[in-house]
C-alpha cells in the first residue's frame, strides 16, 4: 500500500464525516425555520382570526358569537358600545375585525366604527343595519340585520382575506 493510497482513502473517508455532518446540520437548520415559520404563521392567524361584536341584543350576540368560534375565529362580544371602545382602545392591535349593529342605546355603529378606526386605521368593520340604504364610511362593510349565518361567516372570512391579501394585518 502506498502513502498516497492512505491519504486518498483518508481524505474521502473525511470527506464523507464532512458531507454526513453537513447534512445533518442542513436537516437541522430546515427543522429549525419549520418551526419558526409554522410559529410566526400561527401567531399571525390567531391575530388576524380576532372579532369583536357589538350589539344590544344580547341572544343575537351569542347566536353570532358561537357560530364565528365553531368557524375557527377568536371572538369578544358587548352588549354596551362605550365599553367595547374602552377594550379597544386599551388593546388597539388585538383585532383584526369589529361587527357592530348600527342602532344601540349609547352609541351608534357609524360613531363606534369611525372612533375605532382612529384608533387603529387597519381594523375591519362590519355594520349590521336593519336599513339597506345607509350612508357610511367607504372603509365599513354593511349587512343587513338579521344576515344568515352563512352569510356572516362569508363576509367575516371575505373581511379578513382582504385584509391579509393587502397587507393590513401583516
Amino acid at each position: 500500500m502506498t502513502i498516497s493510497h492512505i491519504i486518498g482513502s483518508n481524505s474521502e473517508f473525511l470527506y464523507q464525516q464532512w458531507s454526513l455532518h453537513s447534512y445533518f446540520i442542513f436537516v437541522i437548520m430546515r427543522i429549525w425555520l419549520k418551526l419558526k415559520y409554522d410559529f410566526i404563521l400561527n401567531y399571525l392567524l390567531i391575530f388576524t382570526k380576532s372579532i369583536i361584536i357589538v350589539d344590544d341584543d344580547p341572544d343575537l350576540i351569542n347566536v353570532y358569537s358561537e357560530a364565528l368560534k365553531m368557524s375557527g375565529y377568536d371572538v369578544s362580544s358587548f352588549t354596551d358600545p362605550c365599553l367595547a371602545y374602552q377594550h379597544i382602545k386599551e388593546n388597539p392591535n388585538q383585532y383584526s375585525l369589529v361587527i357592530t349593529d348600527d342602532k344601540m342605546h349609547d352609541m351608534n355603529g357609524l360613531f363606534l366604527g369611525t372612533k375605532l378606526l382612529e384608533i387603529n386605521p387597519k381594523l375591519n368593520v362590519i355594520i349590521m343595519s336593519e336599513f339597506g340604504d345607509l350612508k357610511c364610511n367607504y372603509k365599513f362593510n354593511l349587512l343587513k340585520k338579521r344576515v344568515s349565518i352563512f352569510k356572516l361567516i362569508s363576509a367575516v372570512n371575505e373581511s379578513i382575506s382582504n385584509s391579509i391579501s393587502h397587507g393590513d394585518k401583516i
